[in-house]
């Protein structure tokens, strides 16, 4: 009987090459109109996820379960507030590029899909060198939510503001191109 030596291989952790995805090395991109935050004040970000409903059918003692749709998860972020830059003026100013203006009897405008949507929203996951890894586009975000910060004289923490997104599916695109992103060039572009 013959026997065959195998090799093991390094593996990942043994090559000085191997790098892993790191939650302190991203970028987010928010831009709306004329509207940004500063890549340097945004703190954090929660990456998109999904969950898929299921509809059940019961047939004598069994369950059979089928999949039914997606359903993409909020994501939210939040920033600082620097005095320099004005968080608290660009998210306002998002507010309104949205059609939400103060109650008047001269206008009636209110927010619409269409005004709310976001132009930019993109999550990218950075490289030791500063490339993207990957990067997510959220496709028609808008803000649902903000909550602006407390006071508090016992605190010395740097004011922060959260902000949550709604957002009807997200494109992913990783390192090597590959992803939804190329997927949905063959069955044509998603609307915006």
């Amino acid at each position: 009987m013959a026997t065959t030596s195998k090799t093991a291989s390094p593996g990942f952790w043994a090559s000085k090459a191997s790098e892993a995805k790191r939650k302190f090395r991203f970028k987010l991109r928010v831009a709306m109109a004329g509207s940004s935050f500063e890549e340097w004040v945004i703190t954090k970000v929660t990456r998109p996820s999904f969950s898929i409903t299921d509809t059940s059918h019961s047939y004598l003692n069994h369950t059979f379960k089928f999949p039914g749709r997606v359903n993409w998860e909020d994501v939210s972020f939040s920033v600082v507030e620097p005095l320099v830059t004005d968080s608290t003026d660009i998210l306002m100013a998002m507010l309104y590029q949205s059609g939400y203006r103060f109650p008047s009897s001269a206008n009636r405008q209110t927010i619409a899909k269409e005004t709310s949507i976001i132009d930019t929203f993109e999550i990218s996951a950075l490289d030791a060198i500063g490339n993207p890894a990957d990067t997510w586009t959220l496709r028609n975000p808008w803000i649902s939510q903000a909550s602006l910060g407390e006071f508090d004289y016992t605190a010395d923490d740097l004011m922060g503001i959260d902000v949550t997104i709604k957002y009807d599916f997200a494109m992913y695109k990783g390192l090597k191109g590959t992803g939804t992103a190329n997927q949905l060039s063959s069955e044509g572009t998603p609307a915006k």
